[in-house]
């Protein structure tokens, strides 16, 4: 093993796009589908597919400027070559990305050993194990290779994406109420249901900004990585609004609002065996959500040692493998510690969190908190496009965003403002603002600007 080896150049377009598919998809749509219905109504499938919009937007920042820095510190290095004199900006959106995986993968961990759990009529104090097990074993596939890693997920994404065509089958195809497609929540205006429905299921389109971490082992990586991209988001949204179009067939969308499974409650309609099949599936969206994460944050940690940033020692890759081993063990290792502190600390002692009246499970404030992460980094990256174009407009650019104003890219200014008005709707809560804050303090805390070259 040493720093010397260079990570393996593996990955084709096929390969990337369903890694992108994977880790989109997750298991964020069997609880969301049933939070936007309680916003839309019937009409779901529009805020879905204002959502895919939105999502779209900020997929074509991506996707133009990873075909010009193919890198594997992505966020990091469009910020920074956008606001040259700002690399601790630059850094902080590369380690909110990075942070939004490592607690995607705890999160998504815990979610799969409560399916677990459940399936099989186990305690919940088992949870926390179950969870850690997983991260241990899926951190060991992340070593394995690159190759390894991608195959797993490929498997696992056509079995989750079976589960979402079943139940759009179900409703679509079989005798089901019929909704009326146009019909809102009868308590909200029409633009207020479908922008609050928007903002709830944005962040089951959430994993794309994950996919340029892989330019370093991908083919090509300038013209596959962007199109990977896109193709992932645009086959997801299709999947989506399909789902979105069963759903309300299957169920009233106040009943999908109360649900705990929407997804698995929905297809039982038609066909009862599809509850426990849909939870089983569960297990592989949650698996492969995990190892997604866990791939793409390694991926993004070498790549922060690459530019200088970090500790070099993250940047040290297997000669054998040619993994960054280093930034595997420290991804996984985080997982594990967020479960620890999130799941089994209050598990274990009984310690609550509380804000005045209000009581706080650490596992949600988890979760929020990558969501927000995330969402504030995507800001950066749409003005860094803006900026580039009037800063580099000669640069190579192996994609370019559609749809300019003279020099200036619409799509970007678009993203930036709807992403503003969903934080003015769905981050009112202090609690969150304050954890992100924290997260971003404990990066900066990493941070080696002085080091960087």
């Amino acid at each position: 093993m040493g720093g010397e080896a260079e990570l393996k150049r593996a990955l084709g377009l096929g390969y990337a796009t369903l890694f992108g598919v994977g880790l989109i998809l997750g298991a964020g749509i069997y609880v969301l589908i049933g939070r936007a219905a309680g916003f839309a109504g019937d009409a779901v499938w529009a805020s879905v597919l204002f959502a895919s919009v939105i999502a779209l937007t900020t997929g074509l920042s991506y996707a133009e400027l990873s075909s010009m820095y193919p890198t594997a510190a992505s966020t990091h290095t469009y910020v920074e070559q956008a606001f040259p004199g700002r690399r601790a900006l630059a850094f902080t959106a590369a380690w909110l990305i990075f942070y939004e995986g490592v607690a995607g993968a705890a999160t998504a961990a815990v979610g799969f050993s409560r399916y677990f759990t459940q399936l099989l009529g186990l305690g919940e104090e088992l949870i926390p194990w179950v969870s850690l097990a997983l991260i241990a074993v899926l951190s060991v596939v992340n070593w394995a290779g690159i190759e390894e890693s991608a195959t797993l997920t490929v498997l696992f994404t056509f079995v989750e994406a079976a589960g979402l065509l079943l139940v759009a089958s179900l409703g679509l195809m079989m005798p089901a109420r019929s909704p009326n497609y146009l019909a809102f929540n009868p308590s909200l205006d029409p633009v207020t249901a479908m922008l609050l429905g928007a903002a709830v299921f944005y962040f089951a389109f959430t994993g794309f900004e994950l996919q340029p971490t892989l330019s370093e082992e991908t083919r090509e990586a300038r013209r596959t990585i962007p199109l990977a991209i896109l193709l992932a988001l645009m086959l997801t949204s299709a999947l989506y609004l399909l789902v979105a179009l069963a759903a309300v067939r299957l169920m009233p969308w106040q009943a999908l609002a109360e649900s705990r499974a929407p997804l698995a409650d929905a297809a039982a309609v038609a066909w009862p065996p599809a509850y426990h099949l849909l939870m089983g599936i569960a297990l592989f969206s949650t698996s492969n959500t995990v190892l997604g994460f866990l791939v793409s944050s390694s991926r993004l940690l070498y790549g922060l040692a690459e530019e200088g940033v970090v500790s070099s020692s993250f940047g040290r890759v297997d000669s054998r493998r040619r993994t960054p081993y280093v930034a595997v063990a420290a991804a996984g290792a985080l997982a594990a510690f967020t479960i620890l502190i999130s799941v089994y600390v209050p598990q274990l002692t009984g310690l609550e969190l509380r804000v005045g009246e209000v009581e706080y499970k650490l596992v949600d404030v988890v979760g929020k908190t990558s969501s927000l992460s995330c969402i504030l980094a995507f800001i950066a990256v749409n003005a860094a496009v803006i900026v580039l174009r009037l800063r580099a407009p000669e640069a190579p650019r192996a994609f370019r965003v559609p749809l300019s104003l003279g020099a200036i890219p619409l799509p970007p200014l678009l993203s930036i403002a709807l992403i503003l008005a969903f934080i003015s709707i769905s981050f009112l809560d202090p609690v969150v603002w304050l954890s992100t804050g924290v997260v971003a303090a404990l990066g900066l805390m990493l941070y080696r600007g002085g080091l960087h070259r």
